[in-house]
């Protein structure tokens, strides 16, 4: 693995998400994050941005309470309306990939949804 992420994050998904990240196959960088400006971020247990060392692309993590609550933080902050990014909820944790290559960000959802 390329990456050796430890996120530090009181959270029962927490090792799970950094097996996904330590997966992607791009070198990944952790950086200062204010996740606390969120909306809804009083269902936000904490969260991690990682970009790579080129900064062509972007995740951010955000672990939620629940599922709907991870769904309800993407839409509160139009995630879905960002052009150069997607996400996905795999459990109760948020995935926001953004990079130009539409290919990459489609290959890093899939990893992020589930392939483990």
């Amino acid at each position: 693995m390329k990456n050796a992420i430890s996120l530090h994050v009181s959270h029962p998904s927490a090792k799970r998400t950094e097996h996904f990240l330590n997966r992607v196959e791009e070198e990944l960088v952790q950086i200062p994050f204010d996740w606390q400006k969120l909306k809804r971020a009083d269902v936000v247990s904490g969260a991690a941005k990682l970009v790579t060392k080129d900064r062509s692309i972007a995740i951010v993590v955000v672990f939620a309470d629940s599922y709907l609550d991870a769904n309800e933080i993407a839409s509160a902050n139009a995630f879905p309306e960002l052009l150069h990014a997607r996400w996905t909820v795999n459990g109760d944790v948020l995935y926001l990939v953004e990079a130009a290559d539409q290919d990459k960000v489609s290959a890093l959802l899939s990893l992020f949804a589930g392939e483990e």
